[in-house]
């Protein structure tokens, strides 16, 4: 099944000396977060959640012009029995981003988005890194996403990013933060053409919250083995499978329950 971290407090991904991608080991937590950006036409949002346009995003396009949009789940919202968003491409995190999942996913999101980014620059220039461990995955990326024992980071670090980008390019575009969400709820974002960053684990195996520590800042430091990050972008329930671009397998497919 798409297996979604364990949720806690201080969500979305990551610590200091093991890895979190690559490496085969993870977080402890439910996160998803969506990005929002308007066009000529619509409206598109992303996110531990990243929500996108139907548009293709070549014939959109950009605007400065200020907007917000409603990203909430309508009452009695019933989805379709499948849905899938069709031009979102894998981008694979190795070998220059072995433990660096998260901002590969949200790479990932962007370019269907239409923002031509690469997922080292991205890294590079606009997500907060914490190589020493003096705060927790709330904050930064814990350790380095270029080595192998790097660890990772939550929701808000994703949020961070793709703020900072999108400031860098006097876009209006934003992220939605919809750690929490039930995971079918996720589908209402799908069926609106917005791809979701969803944090889960690799291969889908089980895992435990397995390092613990106090940060330097005195918040606590919670790592969980195999945490990975992907973008959801799409379901069938009748055959019980959900479509992602996994940064470590590609564009594939895994079951829902």
């Amino acid at each position: 099944m798409l297996r979604k971290s364990p949720c806690i407090a201080a969500a979305l991904l990551m610590t200091s000396l093991l890895s979190s991608c690559g490496s085969e080991t993870v977080g402890r937590q439910n996160s998803e977060f969506v990005v929002v950006q308007n066009t000529t036409t619509d409206t598109v949002t992303e996110t531990e959640t990243v929500e996108a346009s139907t548009v293709p995003p070549e014939t959109v396009p950009p605007t400065t012009e200020p907007f917000s949009m409603d990203v909430s789940v309508p009452e009695n919202y019933e989805p379709p029995s499948s849905y899938v968003i069709d031009g979102v491409e894998a981008i694979m995190q190795e070998p220059e981003l072995p433990t660096g999942c998260e901002v590969t996913a949200l790479a990932e999101v962007l370019n269907f988005h239409g923002f031509k980014i690469d997922k080292v620059e991205l890294c590079d220039g606009f997500m907060p890194i914490d190589y020493n461990g003096a705060v927790n995955m709330d904050y930064a990326y814990i350790g380095d996403p270029k080595l192998n024992n790097g660890f990772g980071c939550n929701a808000p670090v994703i949020m961070k990013t793709a703020y900072e980008y999108f400031e860098s390019i006097n876009s209006p575009a934003y992220a939605v933060d919809l750690t929490g969400t039930e995971f079918r709820d996720l589908f209402y974002q799908i069926c609106e053409g917005r791809p979701v960053v969803v944090w889960s684990t690799i291969a889908q195996v089980e895992s435990i919250s397995h390092y613990v520590w106090t940060a330097a800042n005195g918040e606590d430091m919670i790592f969980n083995d195999y945490q990975h990050c992907v973008a959801l972008y799409g379901y069938d329930t009748e055959q019980g499978i959900v479509y992602v671009a996994d940064p470590l397998e590609g564009n594939t497919t895994y079951d829902m329950e």
